[in-house]
């Protein structure tokens, strides 16, 4: 994926080069392709083309004279300032501050990180957890994600379409009559071949983990019920969950692989976290199947684009392994020692450092604006 453009303006040029020094010599030296000035001339004359379409963070010296210009209008831009706040006219964000967190700032508000795009009334925002390996923790993310947008107010339902399914980690609220989703599976296709909706409210189906804040199903007993489950199914599911109204966000927990189900919850998200680990096999395979999606499914590759996110999990301070190509990690998530051996799940949601990452990536996930445009990690201007 292409490196996140940024125009910095600020008048210290000891402040730029030091910016400038630090990126080069961190994480996001691969992420980002930054252009900084201290000249506000040479910035606007840098601008008057129109052709920049990247994220530009500067001054009020900076801003005043390029917004004047009617060029001004159609780049996103964001204030640096002695403090953050929310302004009348946009946003600021304190410009003397670690320089790491400043970095992750800039980029959420980044063309990259901010999809918008129209949706439905009333329907929720789906988030989809990948990899290229089983065992890189995408349940535990896909998980303490729920959590944490519960924790924040928002109504949740995690999905798991794992064969080998992750929800028996989960303390669930049940009670006989609660049937498995594989009845609801039959309903959706009953349902659409009639060309309606499942007579039943989705509640009907539905549990709630107090551990994760969230609703999901109680999976189907037999394996063979998920490996014989067909694209069409998985989206009339995701369809269903999402546009029944009674979520605000869909996280769903992806298995590895390029099976109907697979494709289709890829497919029908409006987020992809593509979850590596720094170790051969999933640089390997990740690498094999981008190569074979390009090769195969160019066209398709080139509409999930937009929708991927890379973030790199058991992170330790540096990435030993050579990335895949074209591959930028736009967030990472710590490696937790204490997970090496863990006996009760109740652990898994209790790591104080997985749970500040974790809201990192809720940060930059889906919000609706009032307008009915959803924007992931910062704002609309």
């Amino acid at each position: 994926m292409a490196p996140i453009q940024m125009v910095v303006c600020v008048e210290d040029q000891e402040y730029i080069e030091l910016l400038l020094r630090y990126i080069r010599s961190s994480e996001y030296a691969a992420r980002v392709t930054i252009r900084a000035f201290s000249e506000v001339a040479m910035f606007v004359e840098y601008m008057q083309d129109g052709r920049y379409k990247g994220l530009v963070a500067a001054e009020d010296a900076f801003l005043e004279p390029w917004r004047a210009n009617e060029q001004g209008g159609s780049v996103r831009w964001v204030r640096l300032g002695e403090h953050d706040q929310q302004q009348a006219d946009g946003h600021t964000i304190a410009k003397y501050q670690p320089l790491h967190h400043l970095m992750e700032q800039l980029c959420n508000f980044t063309g990259r990180t901010v999809i918008e795009s129209p949706r439905e009334a009333g329907r929720a925002w789906v988030t989809c957890l990948y990899s290229a390996v089983a065992g890189s923790g995408k349940s535990v993310t896909a998980m303490n994600m729920a959590k944490q947008l519960g924790l924040k107010g928002q109504s949740v339902f995690y999905l798991n379409l794992e064969a080998a399914s992750s929800v028996s980690l989960l303390q669930l609220e049940t009670d006989q009559n609660t049937p498995e989703l594989s009845r609801l599976l039959y309903d959706l296709q009953a349902a659409a071949e009639q060309k309606q909706a499942p007579d039943g409210a989705i509640t009907d189906y539905t549990v709630y983990a107090e551990e994760i804040r969230a609703e999901t199903f109680i999976p189907p007993s037999n394996f063979n019920e998920w490996l014989r489950m067909t694209a069409e199914e998985t989206t009339l599911l995701i369809d269903y969950i999402a546009g029944s109204g009674q979520y605000d966000h869909v996280i769903i927990d992806c298995e590895s692989g390029w099976a109907e189900r697979v494709q289709a919850a890829l497919n029908g998200s409006d987020r992809i976290i593509w979850l590596l680990t720094d170790d051969l096999p999933c640089m390997t395979r990740t690498e094999q199947w981008l190569s074979y999606w390009q090769s195969y499914h160019g066209e398709w590759l080139e509409q999930m684009e937009p929708k991927l996110s890379f973030v790199m999990n058991r992170y330790s301070g540096n990435v030993m392994n050579t990335l895949p190509a074209g591959i930028h990690p736009e967030s990472t998530l710590p490696y937790v020692p204490s997970w090496k051996q863990v006996t009760s799940s109740e652990l898994l949601w209790c790591s104080p450092i997985f749970q500040r990452d974790i809201l990192k990536l809720c940060r930059l996930d889906g919000e609706r604006s009032h307008e009915g445009v959803w924007a992931t990690g910062g704002v609309s201007m």
